[in-house]
């Protein structure tokens, strides 16, 4: 695994996963991708990569970097495919 990142608070899981939004709060602005290997990641509107709003519908596509913070795997640079 890699070293811990003491400043961001993330170590580097892997990079360019996929999945489908499965749940998005435009009002907290966070939600949930499952992943295409079974598993959930969280994801807040600020990883989100698109000009303008930025907001996503439940049932998109999209490509992420995943990365392990102390709650558990984050997606991050998520973008609608």
């Amino acid at each position: 695994m890699g070293e811990w990142y003491p400043v961001s608070g993330f170590k580097e899981v892997d990079s360019l996963k996929k999945g489908i939004v499965e749940s998005y709060s435009e009002q907290k602005g966070f939600g949930f991708i499952m992943r295409d290997d079974g598993e959930k990641a969280f994801f807040y509107r600020a990883s989100i990569n698109m000009g303008g709003y930025k907001t996503l519908n439940i049932g998109d596509r999209v490509r992420f970097e995943l990365k392990e913070n102390v709650r558990g795997p984050e997606a991050i640079q998520v973008t609608k495919i």
